[in-house]
C-alpha cells in the first residue's frame, strides 16, 4: 500500500501542475484566473504580485514528492509519510487541479467547495504528520513540513478570499467592516494555531497575504481602514513569528514522540 501511496501522490501533484500549466497559459481556451478573480473582487483580494509565492510552493511540492517516493524501489521503514497521509496528499493535488478549471468557467460556488475540500485536507495531513508537535529531522522539516505548511498558510487564505469572491457573485458585498472583522478573526485563529500546534511556517503564507490585501487597498484607495488593519495584522503575525523562533530556536523543541519520517 505504500508504494500506491507514493505514485498516487507524485501523479496527483503531476495533474496539479498540468492543469494550472493548461489554465494559466489559456491552452484551453478559458480566460485567464485573474481575470475573474478581477471581475469579482473584493475588499480581501490581494494584489496580483501575492500570486507569484505559488512559484515556491509548487517547487516546494515537487521537492517533497520526490522526497517521499525516495525509497519506491527499496521501501524503507524510516520513511512512514506515504502510509500516515494514505489519500490525503492526493485528494488535496485533485483539488488543486480541479479549482482552476471550475473557477475559471465561473462556477464560483463549487469551486468554493473544491479549495474548502483541499484546504480541508491540508490540515488532515499536518495533523496525521504530527507537524509542529514532533521533532523533526532537518530533512524532514525542509521537504516535508515546510511545503505542506506553506501550502497550507497560502490555500487557508485563499479559501476565505474564494468564499468572498462568491458571495460577490450572488451580488452580497463584503463590505470594510466584514472584511476587518475577517481579517481579524483568521489572525486569531492563526495566533491560537502558533501556540497550541507551532505552526509558524504557515503564518508566512498568511502574513504574505495579508500584505497584499492591505497593499492593493492603497493602491486602489479602496477603504484605508482594511488596509491598516490587514498590514497591521500581517505584522502581528510576522511579530508572533519571529518571538516564536527566539523562544523555540529555528527547530521545534516540543516533542510528543520521535518522528523520523
Amino acid at each position: 500500500m505504500k508504494r500506491t501511496w507514493q505514485l498516487g501522490n507524485v501523479i496527483a501533484l503531476l495533474f496539479a501542475l498540468v492543469a494550472n500549466v493548461l489554465t494559466g497559459a489559456q491552452i484551453l481556451d478559458l480566460p485567464a484566473i485573474g481575470d475573474i478573480s478581477d471581475a469579482y473582487a473584493t475588499y480581501l483580494t490581494p494584489a496580483g504580485y501575492a500570486f507569484s509565492i505559488w512559484t515556491l510552493i509548487y517547487l516546494l511540492l515537487i521537492v517533497f514528492a520526490v522526497y517521499q517516493a525516495r525509497d519506491l524501489r527499496d521501501p524503507r521503514d524510516d520513511n512512514d509519510v506515504p502510509q500516515r497521509l494514505g489519500p490525503l496528499f492526493i485528494v488535496a493535488s485533485i483539488c488543486n487541479g480541479l479549482w482552476t478549471y471550475v473557477f475559471v468557467k465561473e462556477w464560483i460556488g463549487f469551486s468554493v467547495v473544491v479549495l474548502l475540500t483541499l484546504t480541508a485536507s491540508l490540515y488532515a495531513a499536518l495533523w496525521r504528520l504530527g507537524v509542529g508537535t514532533t521533532r523533526p529531522s532537518t530533512k524532514d522539516f525542509l521537504m516535508v513540513w515546510l511545503p505542506l505548511m506553506l501550502y497550507t498558510g497560502w490555500v487557508t487564505a485563499a479559501s476565505i478570499v474564494n468564499i468572498a469572491t462568491y458571495l460577490d457573485s450572488q451580488s452580497v458585498t463584503v463590505g470594510p467592516l466584514a472584511t476587518i472583522i475577517v481579517i481579524a478573526a483568521l489572525t486569531v485563529a492563526l495566533l491560537a494555531l502558533l501556540l497550541r500546534r507551532n505552526l509558524r511556517e504557515l503564518l508566512i503564507s498568511c502574513a504574505w497575504a495579508l500584505v497584499a490585501i492591505g497593499l492593493r487597498q492603497l493602491q486602489l484607495s479602496q477603504s484605508t481602514p482594511v488596509a491598516i488593519v490587514a498590514l497591521v495584522c500581517a505584522g502581528v503575525l510576522i511579530l508572533a513569528i519571529l518571538v516564536h523562533v527566539i523562544a523555540r530556536g529555528l527547530s521545534y523543541d516540543t516533542p510528543h514522540r520521535s518522528a523520523s519520517s
